[in-house]
């Protein structure tokens, strides 16, 4: 019987540190909320797509870290905003498609992870290069429901260009 009680002790002070969110309610099934998220995300491509760094960062948290190939991490939305500056000083991007995309969605995360391929044209002119590979995402939710870019890796099949 003690076991018992102790077991029902346990799990009673689990449940009570668990945290329900008031903004799903029991019977969604998440499919609001991964709406949330892809339509975020597919934002956050369009700015990437279309050079448009000020949309780009309006989806990045504060402590983004985003690791690019070959590349240290950058650390923070003004380290990634000079990184990206240096980038389209470099480039302009000719297209970005994502396949084989898979979004998870967990209390106040989301990963997203497929695989890219990315037109490049120097920006100086030259031979465009299609750089293709696998990326990982990792979004936040804000305490004001905002969905934020917050972490980031992307493998290369082609040698990473040099921002």
């Amino acid at each position: 019987m003690a076991r018992w009680m102790n077991l029902m002790a346990l799990g009673l002070a689990s449940l009570g540190a668990c945290t329900f969110s008031q903004e799903t309610p029991a019977h969604d099934d998440g499919t609001a909320i991964r709406a949330e998220v892809e339509a975020t995300t597919a934002a956050f491509h369009e700015a990437l797509r279309t050079d448009n760094a000020e949309a780009l960062m309006d989806h990045v948290a504060d402590d983004v870290v985003m690791a690019p190939p070959g590349e240290a991490p950058i650390h923070g939305k003004e380290a990634m905003r000079a990184w990206y500056a240096g980038f389209l000083a470099q480039y302009r991007t000719t297209s970005l498609t994502l396949a084989n995309k898979e979004v998870l969605v967990g209390d106040g995360w989301a990963v997203e992870s497929g695989t890219f391929e990315w037109g490049l044209a120097p920006a100086a002119g030259g031979e465009s290069m299609v750089d293709h590979g696998t990326y990982m995402q990792v979004w936040k939710r804000t305490p004001e429901g905002a969905w934020k870019f917050a972490r980031e890796i992307w493998n290369s099949g082609a040698p990473a260009p040099t921002p």
